[in-house]
């Protein structure tokens, strides 16, 4: 089908106006159509009644870009109740005509318009003001995927939103094995490492204009809807508060273990730097999937890898061994146990025992990563009173949300799957709720 566009549609669509988005804007109206996928959104800031900006992003085709950046010319300097009575054909008959088969988009320009009015006075019927500088609607705290998620989705939906992490964007996931093709995640299976996960949920939370803020939340308090978060250069406030902090390891108690896990002595956990084991003779002890998962990071890293597990079997997907059991120099023993970890002033063998014979054995290592299990953070919550199960874990209901009114918790440190699909539909969930408990009340 062939059709014709006016010199106006092709000069809005080539010099869109008002395209982009606007710092603390008032209101936000999305709309969208499923049928021909055109999706629209219009910020507005408003003063004394008068809307005196307004910004538009659209997916879509050259009429949804036009009537847009149309839309958006005809409502400023508008009063609301002038703007509102903008209608799809004002819009058709500024462009000079539109196709029949594209009114649609007029529309949905006035539809986005409505709604971000709409927005705009059901605030003010609420008493809902603009965050300040530095005070925001949701708040997470761990930039993992969990975390990523719930921070992306709160600024899609138009959520002012802050996210903190000191260490490594991406949490455990990009830590130590960035390179390996993630499993388990149905459509990214074996398509993608983590490292560019974590580049695209990273990717996608700077697209919604989530602030991004590279430091440790030292302290939080409560005080009164609002929770105060408190880093080394500045305190945040937020209505929200999402706990995607994470887990770290635990500490496997085996001697040698306090000696060598300093000034990189030797003794390496699943938060490190695979790089660092370069050349390296590697004993990785554990159990189940970090165990054998850890040993499938080092493969064409470390100089040799010996995996250890005190159980009968690793039980983890055949898939998954056999991928192991390809990688040269690596050996596998069950049944046996890590004894002691011995060496001057670095780690220089393991001593190990098997349980079926009760034979003790000496083997020299260069270091040893340790997959014994992961424990959740929650020091922060457990502050604030947080209810946590006899696990450790936050207890959470349907919503993620948590025994503390507008906390929540996700990831790691709410369950005990660990699994990165599950991660991100918690921080989606949470996003979710979130805006309806802010703008639906």
């Amino acid at each position: 089908m062939s059709f014709e566009y006016s010199e106006k549609v092709k000069d809005h669509f080539r010099n869109p106006r008002n395209v982009g988005t606007i710092k603390d804007a008032d209101a936000t109206g999305r709309v969208g159509n499923p049928v021909c996928g055109d999706m629209m959104e219009i910020q507005i800031k408003v003063e004394d009644n008068i809307i005196k900006d307004i910004k538009f992003k659209t997916f879509g085709c050259a009429s949804a870009i036009a009537t847009s950046s149309m839309v958006t010319e005809l409502a400023k300097g508008k009063t609301l109740e002038e703007a509102l009575e903008i209608t799809r054909q004002d819009v058709a008959d500024e462009l000079e005509g539109l196709p029949p088969i594209k009114m649609h988009c007029s529309n949905l320009a006035a539809d986005a318009l409505h709604a971000a009015i709409n927005d705009y006075m059901e605030k003010q019927e609420k008493g809902i003001t603009p965050p300040g500088e530095d005070e925001y609607e949701v708040a997470v705290i761990g930039g993992g995927a969990a975390g990523l998620a719930a921070a992306t989705i709160s600024s899609y939906v138009g959520l002012k939103t802050v996210i903190f992490d000191g260490g490594q964007w991406g949490g455990l996931l990009n830590k130590f094995c960035p390179d390996k093709l993630i499993e388990n995640y149905p459509g990214l299976t074996d398509k993608m490492t983590t490292r560019e996960l974590t580049r695209s949920l990273l990717d996608d939370a700077r697209e919604q204009e989530a602030k991004l803020v590279n430091e440790y939340v030292n302290d939080i308090e409560i005080d009164g809807e609002f929770k105060t978060l408190t880093t080394d250069s500045r305190t945040y406030k937020a209505r929200m508060l999402v706990l995607a902090s994470g887990s770290s390891p635990v500490k496997s108690g085996i001697p040698g273990e306090e000696k060598f896990a300093v000034d990189d002595g030797g003794i390496y956990y699943l938060t490190a730097d695979p790089s660092r084991l370069t050349g390296k003779r590697v004993l990785v002890y554990g159990h189940g999937y970090n165990a054998v998962s850890a040993a499938g990071c080092l493969g064409g890293i470390a100089g040799s890898i010996t995996v250890v597990t005190d159980e009968a079997s690793f039980m983890v997907p055949e898939r998954e061994m056999d991928r192991v059991k390809c990688i040269e120099g690596l050996k596998m023993l069950t049944s046996t146990t890590l004894l002691e970890i011995q060496g001057a002033a670095k780690v220089e063998k393991a001593v190990l025992e098997d349980q079926t014979e009760g034979e003790r054995v000496e083997i020299i290592v260069d270091a040893v990563v340790l997959a014994t299990g992961m424990v959740p953070n929650v020091g922060l919550m457990e502050k604030l009173g947080v209810e946590v199960d006899e696990s450790g874990f936050v207890k959470t209901d349907k919503y993620q949300r948590t025994s503390l009114d507008g906390v929540y918790a996700i990831g790691n440190v709410a369950s005990e799957i660990d699994l990165l699909v599950v991660a991100e539909a918690q921080g989606t969930i949470v996003a979710h709720d979130a805006y309806r408990k802010l703008r639906v009340g």
